[in-house]
C-alpha cells in the first residue's frame, strides 16, 4: 500500500513539472510567434548565379554555402559602384548582409588581394558546361541548369582538336572545359573546346515502339530525318538510341525515361548526335498538337514571355524547344530577331508552340566577338605600293563592289588595304599563286625567283595593274588586311543591274585532294529579290580557279586535305557561263 502511495505521488509530481510545457506548446502555435527575422554577415565566394529566380549561392570561407535573394531593395556596389547581379562573376570575394534569407547589402571585390596565396596546382580547377554567349572578356556558361560567367583575359589560351584556335571559333552550343590557374580568380586560364563527336548530327521524328530502362536505350520506328525544311524517310524502319542524358521534355517539363516507357506509339522529336558508332539522344521531346511548320526571318521575339514572331505567326518556346545552329544544340536564349529560321510547332488549344527551332544561314561574314570581321570585295587593282594595294572602280558605270548582306553594294571611290607577306596573291587564269613578295616589295624584287615564265613576265610588265579582282579583307576599327588576292579574267559586269555575283553556303560533305575538288551538301543559294537563302542541289566545287580560307588562313590547293568534313562553307560564286564558278571559298569549323 506505501509502495502504490509512493508511486502516485512521484507521477504527480512528474505531471505537475510537465504542465507549464504543455501550456507553452498549447498557446503559442507558430502562427502566434512574431517572425524574427536574423541579420548576419557573410564573406565568401560566389558559387552560382540564378538569374532566374534573382538568386546567388555564397559559399564563405568554412565552407558553407547560402542560397539567398537579391531584391529591389538590396544595394549592391563594387569598389564604390553600383552594380546589378548580372555583374556578378562565378569565383567573385563579396561581403553580404543578409535579414532572414534577403540581401540588404552585397559588396563586390573585382581585384585579387596579393596577400592571399591562390596558387592552385594549374587544370586541377574546371568547370564543364555548354556555351550560352561570349564576347571578347567574357564566356558564360550553362552548367546543370544553372548559368554562369567568367572572365576571359588576354592570357587565356583557347584550343580545339588538340590546336590552337581563335576565340571567334567558339560558338554558342559548344561543349566547353574551362580551367583556372587561382583558386580565387574567375578569369579563365584555357578553355577547351571539344571536338565535333557531340555536335548535333540530325533531328528525326517517329513513334515511340519500345523503352529499356536498365540499357537506357529507345528504339524508334517509322522514322524521318529533318532536311532543309522537308522531312525525308530514314534509312531503316527502327532506330536504337542511346539516352545519356535527362534532356526528356513534354510541354517544357522534364520527364523521365519511365514515363516515356508507357508512352508506346506517341510521336516524339529527337535532336541526336553520333559518337563511337552509337546513335545518342541529345534532347527529346513529347508530340503535344497538330503539326505546323514555318520558314521565314524572326520579326520579333521576347525572352520573358517566350513568344516570338515567324512569318506572320506568334508562337511560343519553351524549355523542351529543340533549337539547333550551326550543327549545335544551343539554348532558346540564342534565338534572336532577323534570323532565317525554320519552325516546326505543335497547334494545341488555339496556340502554336515551337517544338523545333533550326536557325539556318552561316556566322561566316557577321561581326565577330573578338572585333573583326570578313568582307569580300570586288573592284580593279588601281595601284600597288610596298606592303599596300588600292581598289578602284569597276568600270566607268560601275563602283567596286562590297559584299553586304549576302547583297553586293557598290562602294563610292577608291580604298587602300595592306599587304603582308602572308597574303594569298592567285592568278586564276594561270591557276598560280604569285609569289607575295612580288606585291609586297616590287622594288627589291628579283624576277628570277618566279620560275613559271608567262607568270614572271606578268609580274615584271605590272600586267596586274588595272586588273579585276577578288579581295578577301579582315577588317578591325583600325585596319583593313588582306588575307587573300584572286586576280580573274575580265567578267560579264557592266552594271549593278546585271548580276553576275551570288553567294551559296553549305557543308562540306567530302574532299577529294587528288582532283582538287569539295563536295557541298545542305546547299542554299541567296536570293537577293526576296532577301532569303533558298534550297539547292549537292554540287561539287571545283577549286582550280578559287581561293580558300580556313579560319582565316589562306591555302594553297595543296593544303586542302586540312579541310574537315562538315565544316561550314560560304562560296563567292560567279554565273559567267552554264557552270558557275567558285573564286572565294570561306570555311570555318
Amino acid at each position: 500500500m506505501k509502495k502504490k502511495i509512493c508511486i502516485t505521488i512521484i507521477l504527480s509530481l512528474i505531471f505537475i513539472q510537465l504542465i507549464p510545457i504543455f501550456a507553452v506548446g498549447m498557446d503559442s502555435s507558430p502562427s502566434q510567434l512574431p517572425k524574427v527575422e536574423k541579420e548576419q554577415n557573410i564573406e565568401g565566394f560566389v558559387r552560382s548565379i540564378n538569374f532566374k529566380s534573382n538568386s546567388i549561392v555564397v559559399e564563405d570561407f568554412r565552407g558553407k554555402s547560402y542560397n539567398v535573394k537579391i531584391t529591389t531593395k538590396t544595394i549592391m556596389e563594387i569598389e564604390g559602384k553600383k552594380i546589378s547581379i548580372v555583374d556578378l562573376y562565378y569565383g567573385q570575394e563579396v561581403s553580404v548582409k543578409l535579414k532572414g534569407n534577403d540581401v540588404v547589402r552585397l559588396i563586390a571585390y573585382d581585384e585579387e588581394d596579393p596577400e592571399r596565396d591562390g596558387y592552385i596546382i594549374p587544370g586541377t580547377r574546371f568547370k564543364v558546361g555548354d556555351v550560352l554567349f561570349v564576347t571578347k572578356d567574357e564566356i558564360e556558361i550553362k552548367t546543370n541548369g544553372e548559368r554562369e560567367k567568367y572572365k576571359i583575359g588576354s592570357s587565356t589560351g583557347i584550343t580545339k582538336n588538340g590546336t590552337r584556335c581563335e576565340l571567334f571559333q567558339i560558338k554558342s552550343g559548344d561543349k566547353v572545359m574551362l580551367t583556372f590557374d587561382d583558386i580565387y580568380t574567375s578569369e579563365v586560364s584555357n578553355i577547351k573546346v571539344e571536338d565535333e563527336e557531340k555536335h548535333i548530327e540530325g533531328i528525326l521524328k517517329g513513334k515511340i515502339e519500345m523503352v529499356d530502362e536498365r540499357n537506357k536505350e529507345l528504339i524508334l520506328k517509322e522514322p524521318y530525318i529533318y532536311n532543309e525544311g522537308k522531312w525525308n524517310s530514314y534509312d531503316s524502319h527502327n532506330i536504337r538510341l542511346k539516352v545519356e542524358n535527362d534532356k526528356l521534355y513534354e510541354n517544357g517539363e522534364k520527364i523521365s525515361l519511365k514515363t516515356i516507357k508507357n508512352r508506346k506509339n506517341e510521336e516524339v522529336y529527337i535532336a541526336f548526335d553520333k559518337s563511337y558508332g552509337n546513335m545518342n539522344i541529345s534532347k527529346l521531346l513529347l508530340k503535344s498538337g497538330s503539326s505546323v511548320a514555318y520558314k521565314d526571318k524572326i520579326k520579333d521575339i521576347e525572352y520573358g514571355t517566350g513568344k516570338f514572331i515567324v512569318d506572320k505567326n506568334t508562337m511560343y518556346f519553351h524549355p523542351g524547344t529543340i533549337v539547333v545552329k550551326d550543327n549545335r544544340l544551343v539554348d532558346s536564349l540564342n534565338i534572336d530577331k532577323n534570323q532565317d529560321v525554320f519552325v516546326y510547332s505543335d497547334y494545341m488549344r488555339g496556340q502554336r508552340y515551337a517544338s523545333i527551332v533550326s536557325i539556318e544561314g552561316t556566322g561566316i561574314l557577321d561581326d565577330r566577338i573578338d572585333g573583326t570581321k570578313l568582307i569580300v570585295y570586288r573592284g580593279k587593282i588601281e595601284d600597288i605600293y610596298d606592303y599596300g594595294i588600292k581598289i578602284g572602280r569597276m568600270n566607268y558605270r560601275l563602283d567596286h563592289l562590297k559584299l553586304t548582306d549576302n547583297k553586293w553594294v557598290e562602294m563610292s571611290g577608291s580604298e587602300k588595304f595592306i599587304l603582308t607577306e602572308d597574303t594569298l596573291i592567285y592568278d586564276s587564269e594561270l591557276k598560280k599563286t604569285i609569289p607575295s613578295n612580288s606585291f609586297v616589295s616590287s622594288r627589291y624584287i628579283n624576277y628570277k625567283d618566279i620560275k613559271d615564265s608567262t607568270l614572271r613576265e606578268r609580274v615584271k610588265n605590272d600586267f596586274y595593274k588595272g586588273k579585276t579582282a577578288y579581295f578577301v579583307v579582315r577588317e578591325t576599327k583600325d585596319e583593313k588586311e588582306v588575307l587573300a588576292l584572286n586576280m580573274t579574267p575580265q567578267l560579264n559586269e557592266y552594271s549593278q543591274n546585271v548580276k553576275t555575283h551570288y553567294s551559296t553556303i553549305g557543308e562540306i560533305k567530302d574532299i577529294n585532294v587528288d582532283n582538287g575538288t569539295i563536295a557541298i551538301t545542305k546547299v542554299k543559294n541567296y536570293n537577293t529579290l526576296n532577301d532569303r537563302w533558298e534550297n539547292g542541289l549537292d554540287e561539287t566545287i571545283d577549286l582550280s580557279r578559287g581561293v580558300v580560307l580556313l579560319n582565316d588562313k589562306a591555302m594553297t590547293n595543296d593544303e586542302i586535305y586540312k579541310l574537315r568534313k562538315k565544316s561550314k562553307v560560304y562560296i563567292v560564286k560567279n554565273k559567267n557561263s552554264s557552270k558557275d564558278m567558285g573564286y572565294v571559298l570561306l570555311v570555318e569549323d
